[in-house]
């Protein structure tokens, strides 16, 4: 769900970014009318709602994962030592568990840019939304 909602956002942004550009460079709208305004308006929202739903799918799915996935590695290294598997995959399996930890703290760190995404979505949302009643 995560980089679903980055591509998403990344996509609506490409988009944006030609017509935002001649409008800072020109003063006045690519094409005129409402056109854009009304795509500015319900882009915005639409986008700002994904980026929420984003967020809360990447903390929550990383939070679970920090829970479950150390406990599941524990069990087979139990499970492992008790079968009589070789030591050398039981120093592998520890050494892979010590290592989920990082990994699962970038599901954290990845959260958190999007996260800032979202905020600064909907502070664009804002200004859209007082754009389109001018």
């Amino acid at each position: 769900m995560l980089t679903r909602t980055a591509a998403i956002g990344a996509a609506y942004l490409i988009v944006q970014l030609p017509f935002a550009i001649y409008y800072g460079w020109k003063g006045k709208r690519l094409i005129p009318g409402k056109v854009l305004a009304e795509l500015d308006f319900y882009g915005d929202k639409l986008v700002s709602l994904l980026a929420a739903s984003g967020v809360g799918a990447g903390f929550a799915t990383t939070f679970e994962l920090k829970d479950f996935v150390p406990d599941a590695m524990d069990t087979l290294i139990l499970f492992g030592e008790s079968a009589g598997i070789g030591a050398d995959f039981i120093g592998l399996l520890q050494e892979e568990r010590n290592k989920i930890t990082g990994f699962l703290n970038k599901g954290y760190i990845a959260s958190g840019i999007l996260l800032a995404a979202c905020v600064f979505i909907i502070i664009v949302s804002v200004l859209s939304s007082i754009n389109r009643t001018n």
